[in-house]
């Protein structure tokens, strides 16, 4: 099964960047500038991985959302991103265990599509185990 990867940023041209590059590394990518987009995808269980930005448009922050939805039950293991790796708002993230890590921009694209790719492998594997017992 495909991994669903959400890309929640507010720069449209990383998003679709991001979007191609995840779609050729194999991935499903899903992409929101809003977390209001994001939230009903995030709640009915069909991403399995996230993409977060740090600072997103209209005051939002991913910190602040990361902790929202953990509390919510519905946060999948993400990579936080942002221009600005030593914020101490980052701080909290290893709280949660769904953090996986900071993604300090710029960055490589084909290196990043390879680490969400090597963070999505425990449950493919788990998913690939479970259709083989059945």
């Amino acid at each position: 099964m495909t991994q669903n990867v959400l890309i929640l940023d507010n720069d449209q041209a990383l998003r679709q960047l991001l979007e191609l590059a995840m779609r050729q590394g194999g991935l499903q990518p899903v992409t929101c500038a809003l977390a209001g987009e994001a939230e009903p995808l995030l709640q009915n269980g069909s991403i399995q991985f996230m993409l977060l930005d740090l600072n997103l448009a209209a005051g939002e922050s991913g910190e602040v959302l990361a902790q929202s939805w953990h509390d919510a039950d519905c946060l999948p293991p993400f990579f936080m991103v942002t221009g600005t790796p030593d914020d101490p708002r980052l701080d909290c993230l290893e709280a949660f265990p769904e953090f996986r890590g900071v993604i300090a921009k710029p960055f490589s694209i084909l290196e990043l599509v390879e680490q969400v790719r090597d963070a999505c492998a425990p449950a493919l594997e788990n998913e690939q185990s479970q259709e083989m017992n059945s």
